[in-house]
């Protein structure tokens, strides 16, 4: 279990799951500048640079490591797989991503569902965030890159929270 300190604050926090994943970069680098969405001062829009599958977000402030170390450990987390490309739209941006499958992901998130959370999706829908693409574009860059299909394996889980210390965790593979 290793702490990470950053300075900003959230309201909540989330468990990610993290992945070697180099070819995703190389779709980044296919991907038109100029169709990126950025904010300034702001690193948490562009490109994603960590490849990772949010387990669950909207942990309360009041959740402990202790808590979620005692779901991740039991569970031994499988390889996911790489199923599509695809995107999501929101005002703002388009939210490209990759449409990720693997059991232990619902499983993992059923289980951190019982802790302390607030959400607005009553459904968990697994995906791995390419990059934030300005509003109307994700639907071009969807048909222009290939769908690629991959199997990856889990290498360690962060817990971040609200105060953004990050917390990370070793995880058992199937």
């Amino acid at each position: 279990m290793t702490i990470i300190n950053e300075e900003r604050k959230y309201e909540y926090g989330c468990v990610m799951l993290y992945f070697d994943f180099p070819q995703m970069f190389k779709v980044q680098d296919a991907i038109d500048p100029d169709d990126l969405y950025e904010v300034p001062d702001d690193d948490s829009f562009g490109f994603e640079d960590e490849p990772h599958v949010t387990l669950l977000f909207g942990l309360h402030k009041e959740v402990t490591d202790k808590q979620v170390k005692m779901v991740l450990d039991s569970h031994r987390f499988s390889n996911i797989t790489i199923n599509k490309l695809s995107y999501f739209d929101n005002p703002e941006y388009d939210v490209l991503k990759y449409d990720v499958s693997g059991k232990s992901l619902h499983d993992v998130n059923s289980d951190l569902k019982k802790l302390p959370y607030t959400s607005d999706f009553p459904d968990y829908h697994p995906h791995m965030t390419v990059g934030y693409l300005k509003s109307g574009t994700g639907d071009k860059w969807v048909k222009k890159l290939k769908t690629m299909k991959a199997t990856l394996t889990p290498k360690y889980a962060t817990f971040s929270k609200p105060d953004k210390k990050k917390t990370k965790f070793q995880v058992k593979r199937a």
